[in-house]
C-alpha cells in the first residue's frame, strides 16, 4: 500500500484528498491519500517521518510551500525558479525532491478550457506565491507579463527575481494598482489573471481591479474557486469575455503532481473535476 497525503495548517478545507482518492480508485492503485495537520515547529519532523515511513509523496499547502524548500535534498527547475514547493516525492534512495506544479497546472487549465497560452500580453494581479508560479510559467511559455499589486514593492521584487535570465523579449513589468496606472496597460492585454483573495470571503462584493477596464476583448481567469463566480468573473461574462475560475488550475496541478510521482496520467480528469465540484456544492452556503 502506497502512502500519500497533503500537509498544511489549516488542512480541513483541502480538496486534494477528494481529487486524488477518486483518481486512485479509478486507476485501481493500492494507495491511500490523507490530509495531515502539521504545526510549524513539527514541519521538519513530518517530512523526515514521511520519508522514514516510505511515503510516495506529499502535496504541500498554506503556509508551508516556502518553508519546506530547505528541507528538500533536491529541487526541480520549476521549484527553484518559483522558490516554493507544492509537491514532494520521496525516493527509495533517500532523496526528497521538491517540485511545483502550480504554474504547469495554470497553463494546462488555460489551454484545456480557453486558449493556447502563447504569444499573449498578460496582466497578473497579485504578487504572492500563486502569482510567482503563474508569472514564471507564462514567461517560460513565451508571453509578455505585467504585474500589479496593492503593495508595489512586492510586485517589483517578483519582477526582479523572475527577470533574471529571462529573454529580452519576455520581461516582467510592474504597474500601479489604480485606474490611472492600469488604464493603458489593460487596454493592450489579452489575458487578465487574478491571483489575490479579493472576490472570496470576506471580499465577496469586491473586484481586484476597476471593472470598467474589463471589456469583451479580454480573457479573464480568477484562480478563486469558492465562490464559483467572483464579482470579477460575473462582470467579465456579462460583457462577453471568455472567463474561467480556479477549479481547472486546482485539478490540473493535481494531475501534474500525479505525473511527477508516477510518470503517468490519472485515468480521468473529468472524474477529478466532478469530485471537486461536488465537494464545493456541499460546502457552499
Amino acid at each position: 500500500m502506497e502512502l500519500l497525503g497533503v500537509i498544511g495548517n489549516p488542512i480541513s478545507h483541502s480538496l486534494s484528498p477528494v481529487m486524488h482518492s477518486v483518481a486512485l480508485a479509478e486507476a485501481k492503485k493500492q494507495a491511500i491519500y490523507l490530509p495531515f495537520l502539521v504545526q510549524a515547529e513539527g514541519l521538519a519532523a513530518a517530512i523526515k517521518g514521511a520519508a522514514s515511513l516510505g511515503f510516495t509523496g506529499f502535496n504541500v499547502t498554506i503556509p508551508f510551500k516556502e518553508q519546506v524548500v530547505p528541507l528538500m535534498t533536491e529541487l526541480t527547475s520549476e521549484a527553484k525558479v518559483i522558490g516554493a514547493v507544492n509537491t514532494i516525492k520521496f525516493e527509495k534512495n533517500g532523496k526528497i525532491i521538491g517540485h511545483n506544479t502550480d504554474g504547469q497546472g495554470f497553463l494546462a487549465s488555460l489551454a484545456d478550457e480557453l486558449m493556447e497560452p502563447k504569444d499573449l500580453n498578460c496582466l497578473v494581479i497579485g504578487a504572492g506565491g500563486a502569482a510567482r508560479a503563474i508569472v514564471s510559467s507564462l514567461l517560460s511559455a513565451g508571453n509578455d507579463v505585467c504585474i500589479t499589486n496593492r503593495t508595489k514593492e512586492r510586485a517589483e521584487k517578483l519582477a526582479k527575481d523572475l527577470n533574471v535570465g529571462a529573454s529580452e523579449h519576455r520581461i516582467c513589468n510592474v504597474v500601479d494598482l489604480s485606474v490611472e496606472g492600469l488604464k493603458d496597460v489593460v487596454a493592450q492585454v489579452d489575458l487578465i489573471v487574478n491571483t489575490t483573495s479579493v472576490g472570496m470571503a470576506p471580499y465577496f462584493n469586491q473586484s481586484p481591479i476597476p471593472l470598467e477596464l474589463v471589456t469583451s476583448k479580454h480573457v479573464v481567469v480568477d484562480i478563486i474557486y469558492n465562490p464559483e463566480e467572483t464579482l470579477l468573473l460575473k462582470h467579465a461574462r456579462q460583457v462577453g469575455c471568455k472567463a474561467q475560475n480556479g477549479v481547472g488550475m486546482l485539478v490540473w496541478q493535481a494531475i501534474k503532481a500525479w505525473e511527477f510521482w508516477w510518470n503517468e496520467t490519472p485515468p480521468s480528469k473529468v472524474s477529478m473535476f466532478e469530485a471537486v465540484q461536488d465537494a464545493l456544492r456541499k460546502t457552499s452556503p
